[in-house]
């Protein structure tokens, strides 16, 4: 599969450096590739989690930190990470955790589950009747009030429990609801294994296991302050060629542009839309369909900000990988009356009108965001893709109907 690389969006055109430059920049990195060889010492280490691709999904750390905070598995730290996070949190000075609750409980009997009604963490002592629920964030914040939600479900399932409530980011961001939910980070998830590790005696493989995970969290979460520094001097050198590198990746972003073109690709093949290829980048998609141009039509010239004789357009909007969701874009420019009376008719149904008067760009409808694991595989980003295109298949049936009416009685002609 070829990747679909931006250059720029319409929204937002960047002007292309000169291949000159560009060529020039890449010559000189090369002659000096020398300056990479600091980072030798991270570049040949092997790392489990590097390998299988992992160190930066969420899920994982959250199947790793569920591990080891189970005292009963076969890591062989007992009990010591899971009363080593109550013990921050008391020491922290929440009220939620008395520090003498925390020293004192006995942990051995906490069993943990993993995405439990969606919660990332959920510990469970039976016999000490206390919970501990942990949402881990790595890349993405907060969304849908997931927080206020997931108190609602550990309280209503354990009333008689003691209850902890831990947001883990990797900064320790503040959560939205800090009356009931504790802030870690995982600088102090790393204080926590590393001083685990060094009162057990470990077997070589789990003790392997637990260095990577420990190398993981200090390189592509917490951030390792002398990798940073050296990879700074490197860029500051060889900005243009690197940013030309890192443009040109195969990166998340675009393996699911891929993998959203292969989508479209298909539905344009079986008659259901109609796709721009040329139209079309990492971070959009587009495409049209009959029934809604049969409601706004093409106009005579080619005017429209994208450059197509079109003024719409269906997008699939791929948010840097990690989300995408679809919506439908107006565009006004080289527009007459005759047409912005039909866009006029799209605000009235769709009870969606333009901010401002002077708009540009207006969408009128948009699906919400389906997030994007690292793990999804191509057949479920169909069926969620699938679904998006359904909704606005129902909008444009309720829709373009009226558009059309409306325009036949104002006596305007189809294009």
């Amino acid at each position: 599969m070829t990747y679909v690389l931006k250059i720029g969006d319409a929204m937002n055109e960047k002007l292309p450096a000169s291949e000159d430059d560009d060529t020039l920049a890449l010559k000189e990195l090369l002659l000096d590739i020398d300056c990479l060889k600091p980072l030798d010492e991270w570049a040949d280490q092997f790392n489990l989690f590097d390998v299988l691709g992992i160190a930066r999904a969420e899920i994982r750390h959250s199947n790793v930190l569920g591990w080891l905070l189970d005292p009963n598995d076969n890591h062989g730290l007992g009990d010591a990470v899971i009363r080593g996070f109550l013990t921050h949190i008391a020491a922290a000075g929440n009220d939620n955790v008395d520090i003498f609750d925390a020293l004192l409980l006995d942990c051995h009997d906490f069993t943990v589950r993993r995405e439990w009604r969606s919660i990332d963490i959920l510990a469970v002592s039976a016999s000490e009747r206390y919970v501990i629920c942990i949402e881990n964030k790595i890349g993405a914040g907060e969304h849908d009030d997931q927080l206020n939600r997931y108190r609602r479900i550990v309280e209503s399932q354990y009333p008689q429990c003691r209850r902890v409530f831990i947001y883990l980011s990797p900064n320790g961001a503040d959560p939205s609801d800090p009356e009931h939910w504790c802030p870690m980070s995982y600088r102090d998830v790393l204080d926590i294994i590393e001083t685990a590790k060094a009162k057990a005696r470990l077997s070589p493989d789990v003790e392997l296991l637990i260095d990577n995970y420990i190398e993981t969290i200090r390189r592509g979460v917490v951030g390792d302050e002398r990798l940073e520094r050296i990879c700074a001097d490197i860029y500051a050198k060889h900005r243009r060629a690197l940013d030309l590198i890192y443009e040109h990746r195969p990166d998340r972003a675009s393996s699911l542009a891929a993998i959203i073109l292969a989508w479209a690709e298909q539905r344009d093949s079986a008659g259901q839309i109609i796709l721009d290829r040329s139209k079309c980048n990492k971070t959009y998609a587009r495409f049209t369909t009959q029934g809604m141009t049969a409601a706004l039509p093409a106009t005579n010239e080619p005017s429209s900000a994208w450059g197509t004789r079109n003024h719409y357009f269906y997008e699939v909007v791929n948010s840097e990988g990690e989300s995408f969701k679809s919506w439908i874009c107006l565009n006004r420019k080289g527009l007459d009356s005759e047409f912005m009376n039909r866009f006029e008719s799209l605000f009235r149904h769709a009870a969606s009108r333009p901010k401002r008067t002077n708009w540009a760009y207006h969408v009128p409808f948009s699906t919400a965001d389906c997030v994007v694991d690292e793990e999804m595989p191509e057949d479920e980003v169909f069926r969620e893709l699938d679904k998006q295109l359904e909704k606005l298949m129902r909008f444009e049936a309720r829709i373009a109907p009226l558009i059309i009416e409306d325009a036949k009685q104002e006596g305007i002609s189809a294009r």
